[in-house]
């Protein structure tokens, strides 16, 4: 047994070191990294040398034509002038065939440098293939760019949603809260200057009750800007609070259903949840001209769902889609932001209807 693996590992060893040989040239030789159009025309060029030196020694062996030199020799002269002969032949090929891809690498370029308006220009060279690749390039290319100008829409009216709020913000300081302050200051000079008793109870009175309402504000305005009962409560708790606050300034009815989801959602889908509904009620307060409304959270197989459902006035998508009253692309940049999704029916005079759904914390 053991002189025959030692045959068979001295068979295979030739074998072997030649193959690992090869492997070790190649890199140095630098064969492979060569332009892709030196590689085609040598390869074509050998091919023809190959195949007219082979014919040639055919049939100058049959036809005994070979005269004083010997028919390899002859052979390989004749190969040699055809590969010469076709060179030019085949490099004015090779490059109209490959011109297609040529127009696509420098396109690719183009867009790399900053030029994001460049587009592969269709070639008359071009195979069914190559022009399905042109065409597949420039739609990627187009969805970029429409993908790129979403995105600034999107982040152009983030600032500017940022910069009201913040306006509001400082309009409810200044105006509402500053302004009750500087009263109560005032009061507090008054009941210090009163002459009786009597007359300071009753101007304490009016202070204690300004002061409840500016606390009541202020209590408001927190849970304007962040909900406490979303935390401690939970989603369906905290759009029903604010469902009634709707109701007490608006007049519009609102019913609310909702399933028990607490620990479903991510914090994260928890508040984008919130959000777009708070946007989509506040959507049929002002555009829907509706008296009552609906709105449904449950949970299904993968996360939650909530509808806000109105039976107003409607509107066109295509029309709605273009414009960024209804808030309706803030909502569903929301929804991705946590893998969710938004998706609207409405028509003029019947009504709208929006889901939304939130993928579950574990997904």
């Amino acid at each position: 047994m053991s002189t025959r693996a030692e045959t068979i590992r001295i068979l295979e060893r030739p074998f072997g070191a030649v193959r690992s040989d090869i492997r070790a040239a190649l890199p140095q030789l630098g064969v492979l990294r060569t332009p892709r159009f030196h590689k085609i025309l040598l390869a074509n060029v050998a091919a023809v040398f190959l195949a007219t030196a082979a014919c040639a020694l055919v049939v100058l062996k049959l036809g005994g034509l070979s005269g004083a030199m010997s028919p390899l020799g002859v052979a390989v002269a004749i190969g040699a002038v055809a590969a010469v002969a076709v060179v030019p032949v085949y490099a004015v090929l090779l490059r109209l065939a490959l011109k297609p891809i040529q127009i696509l690498e420098r396109t690719a370029e183009r867009v790399e440098r900053g030029e994001l308006t460049a587009r592969a220009t269709p070639s008359k060279f071009a195979d069914p293939r190559i022009e399905q690749l042109t065409r597949v390039f420039n739609r990627m290319l187009d969805s970029t760019a429409a993908d790129r100008e979403r995105l600034r829409e999107v982040a152009a009216r983030a600032f500017q949603a940022q910069e009201a709020e913040r306006m509001r913000i400082a309009r409810e300081l200044n105006e509402e809260t500053a302004q009750t302050l500087a009263t109560l200051l005032l009061g507090v000079g008054a009941v210090r200057r009163a002459a009786d008793a009597k007359t300071q109870d009753e101007l304490m009175e009016e202070l204690r009750q300004e002061i409840t309402d500016l606390t009541e504000r202020v209590r408001g305005f927190a849970r304007g800007l962040y909900p406490p009962t979303l935390k401690q409560l939970g989603v369906v708790a905290a759009v029903g609070a604010h469902v009634r606050a709707v109701e007490e300034s608006s007049g519009i009815t609102v019913e609310v259903e909702g399933d028990d989801v607490r620990g479903v959602l991510s914090p994260e889908g928890e508040i984008a949840l919130y959000r777009i509904v708070q946007d989509a009620l506040a959507n049929v307060v002002r555009h829907a001209g509706a008296k009552q409304a609906r709105i449904r959270i449950c949970r299904h197989d993968s996360g939650v769902e909530a509808t806000v459902e109105d039976k107003g006035v409607g509107f066109d998508l295509a029309t709605a889609a273009k414009s960024p009253c209804l808030g309706l692309l803030g909502m569903q940049e929301r929804a991705l932001y946590v893998s969710g999704s938004v998706t609207v029916q409405s028509k003029p005079g019947v009504g709208t209807r929006l889901r939304v759904r939130i993928p579950d914390v574990k997904q």
